[in-house]
């Protein structure tokens, strides 16, 4: 019992990173917070003004790129209520039809239309959304917990007072977003001012009107001892990207140039205006429409107060990344800031300096970085999906009406393990362009099948050094900061925010596949070896790997480390002479449920700040019960179908199964004879088989990780099909 716990103990102690960080301490009573909405502007718009404010923020700050995600389209209404809520959210069509109560519409008092629309009587000089029974409504069908005006209901029950000035308005549209940040579960915020009082009459400015910064900033002196949290909305750089169809370039440039001089200086008189106990940050919920139409989908954010790290990158433990973080983090990183806890449902994490030196130009091309990866992953990788499909299809084709030529698809099936290898490493060189994309990838797939082919005339070590290469390179890059890993076409992607840290569901799956290869091939390799020492070196591989891809420290992949779990449990069953019966596979189930709950239970015992989405999901079920599991379960199904319907992944599996299935018949006997004779590779193909369809049914892109985890198996088994044909040949 006791060598039980101290086992146990031994494996929590693994799998946790323990660490902390926090703000200098303060009476949290005198502490205020002042955000400023820097609409529709870029890191480049820092690094090409004269923002003397803006920059000493910077300099005495922290600051980065932020993701714009939402829990649809990225337009305003869906990424203020996003930044509001701390988890992608939406909106509604009319959610920025945010009033003060005395403000009329249509002929029709703000405070009469909410109240009859909500059945709540406001007061008088709150802001009211109009819409928010419609924000409700849409955000309750999401599949996972959105609570609108969540930081204006954990504020406001804790005592502390909100307002909201500004507004992006136009001469027709009401664009009165910011309040989406600010407001209570009723869609109140109960102080500020975003009527059209805080605009003026200005011909030559877009619209004729800009912001009227000397009236919000006496109503904010007027208010700002008895406030705790002020959002402003400095309007203008919005309208001048809106205005932008109908002005000429050099006419836009001018607006945009006069909107930030005009913020800037705003700013400065707001910096001037407060003690030192006063957190600041710029937030840009959107980038211009022309960056967006490019595919750039990063704003810059800066955060600026006591107890910060002057001119440092930002992060957060949501991205685990230097420099780079979400608009899902604002929201708790004031919470946090003024020592109020944060929500489990919230995604999220708190905003702070990494340490880390850097500069505006290294943001800008950090961003032309990720931008590019963005744009072109997709295309790169639907090329090696085709590649692969052409490549199999090509070698059923063969092997069944050309078998005397089937020998010349050898070189052509090293191909589809290669290519994530050159995929990975291709980051190593300056690929931020296509030509140069391609020469590299080109180049090192020829260069690698080159090597491969000629290193020995067995199909079995071939595909065992391919296999380990990989792995092995993998696992260090993981070791040492995922740095190929955070850049690689196969890999996840910042901009999409799908992932940001660990091993995503691609290589993940490549990982999983190429260990089963390798290991299991080593028999075939090593065929002199001692068995019992090679068994043992397979389960040492299969407990690292396992690690590697499950620990909230390193992989961070649940679905992952299932699917490693089962495939590998079920190879060392096989390779220990047992039989998948029920009690075996009854077996791998429990042991599965226990891993996973040291996984959610050891990750949930790190300060909330600096849990991955495991230990998240453990207090989610622990606060909310078992629903919040229901939901990520019906996420990850709809996902997976979704990827099975329009993913070219699912075309890659499709084919797999199409050209096994195939040599299961053709040419006659040639499979069946292989997996009877070659106890490993029969082992390796079941094994591979299994993962994928634990891969398939617990992964929200299983799809992927499937398809990704047959590209050793699959072309071996057709290359070895390809050699018993010759001896078959060459006897006849």
């Amino acid at each position: 019992m006791r060598k039980k716990s101290v086992l146990f103990l031994i494996l929590i102690l693994l799998f946790l990173n323990i660490y902390s960080i926090g703000y200098a301490k303060t009476d949290v009573r005198s502490k205020k917070a002042v955000v400023f909405i820097l609409n529709r502007v870029t890191i480049k718009d820092y690094l090409e003004n004269d923002l003397k404010n803006i920059k000493k923020m910077i300099d005495n700050g922290t600051y980065g790129l932020m993701t714009v995600n939402s829990d649809g389209g990225r337009s305003e209404e869906n990424v203020f209520m996003t930044i509001g809520t701390g988890t992608r959210a939406v909106g509604s069509s009319f959610a920025s039809l945010n009033f003060n109560s005395w403000e009329s519409i249509e002929g029709n008092k703000a405070f009469t239309i909410f109240q009859r629309n909500t059945g709540v009587s406001p007061k008088e000089g709150q802001i009211l959304n109009l819409d928010i029974a419609q924000i409700i409504r849409n955000n309750s069908k999401r599949n996972h917990i959105i609570r609108p005006g969540l930081l204006g209901d954990e504020l406001m029950k804790m005592g502390y007072s909100i307002a909201v000035f500004g507004n992006e308005d136009t001469d027709t549209d009401y664009k009165r977003y910011a309040p989406l940040i600010g407001m209570n579960y009723s869609g109140i915020v109960p102080y500020g001012d975003v009527s059209e009082g805080v605009l003026k009459k200005d011909p030559l400015r877009p619209y004729g009107i800009s912001t009227d910064y000397d009236r919000m900033y006496e109503e904010y002196i007027g208010v700002k001892d008895n406030i705790d949290l002020t959002i402003f909305d400095l309007g203008d750089t919005a309208r001048a990207n809106d205005y932008q169809n109908s002005g000429l370039d050099k006419i836009n440039a001018q607006n945009r140039k006069k909107a930030l001089q005009d913020a800037d200086n705003f700013i400065g008189r707001i910096l001037a205006t407060n003690d030192k106990n006063t957190l600041y940050m710029i937030v840009t919920p959107l980038p211009p429409s022309a960056e967006m139409g490019q595919n750039d989908f990063l704003a810059p954010v800066v955060m600026y107060g006591k107890g910060i790290d002057p001119n440092k990158l930002i992060t957060s433990e949501t991205t685990k990344r230097i420099g780079i973080v979400t608009n899902m983090d604002v929201l708790p990183t004031i919470l946090n800031y003024f020592d109020l806890d944060v929500p489990a449902f919230v995604t999220g994490h708190k905003l702070y300096s990494s340490g880390v030196d850097g500069s505006l130009l290294q943001l800008s091309n950090l961003e032309k970085q990720l931008t590019y990866n963005y744009t072109y992953r997709s295309p790169f990788l639907k090329t090696y999906v085709v590649l692969q499909i052409v490549i199999l299809i090509l070698s059923i084709v063969v092997l069944i009406f050309f078998r005397k030529y089937s020998v010349y698809m050898k070189p052509l099936l090293l191909l589809i393990p290669i290519m994530p290898l050159s995929f990975l490493l291709l980051p190593i060189f300056d690929y931020t362009s296509v030509p140069i994309s391609i020469l590299g990838i080109v180049s090192m797939t020829l260069f690698f099948a080159l090597i491969f082919y000629n290193i020995s005339s067995k199909s079995s070590f071939r595909y065992f050094s391919i296999a380990f290469l990989t792995a092995a390179i993998l696992i260090v890059d993981m070791f040492t900061g995922y740095n190929l890993l955070k850049n690689s076409f196969l890999s996840y992607d910042v901009i999409a925010g799908a992932r940001f840290y660990g091993i995503g569901n691609e290589y993940m799956g490549i990982l999983i596949g190429a260990t089963l290869c390798f290991n299991l091939l080593s028999f075939e390799v090593f065929n002199k070896a001692n068995k019992k020492y090679l068994i043992s070196a397979n389960i040492l591989f299969y407990i690292a790997v396992l690690y590697f891809i499950a620990s909230p420290s390193v992989g961070t992949n649940v679905g992952g480390s299932i699917a490693a779990f089962a495939a590998f449990s079920v190879s060392t069953m096989y390779l220990f002479g047992k039989r998948l019966n029920l009690k075996n596979i009854s077996l791998v189930v429990v042991s599965i449920v226990i891993l996973l709950f040291l996984l959610f239970y050891a990750d949930s015992l790190r300060p909330v700040s600096q849990q991955t989405h495991i230990g998240q999901t453990f207090n989610l079920v622990k606060n909310n019960g078992l629903y919040p599991l229901f939901q990520i379960f019906i996420r990850k199904l709809s996902m997976n179908l979704k990827l099975f319907r329009y993913s070219i992944w699912s075309k890659v599996l499709i084919t797999l199964v199409f050209v096994l299935f195939m040599l299961f018949y053709k040419p006659i006997g040639a499979m069946k004879k292989i997996l009877n004779e070659h106890r490993f590779i029969y082992i390796c193909f079941f094994s591979t088989i299994v993962g994928s369809i634990f891969a398939l049914i617990f992964n929200d892109s299983g799809v992927v990780a499937a398809a990704t985890m047959m590209v050793y198996t699959g072309p071996m088994l057709i290359d070895f099909i390809i050699d018993e044909n010759r001896e078959i040949e060459s006897r006849s």
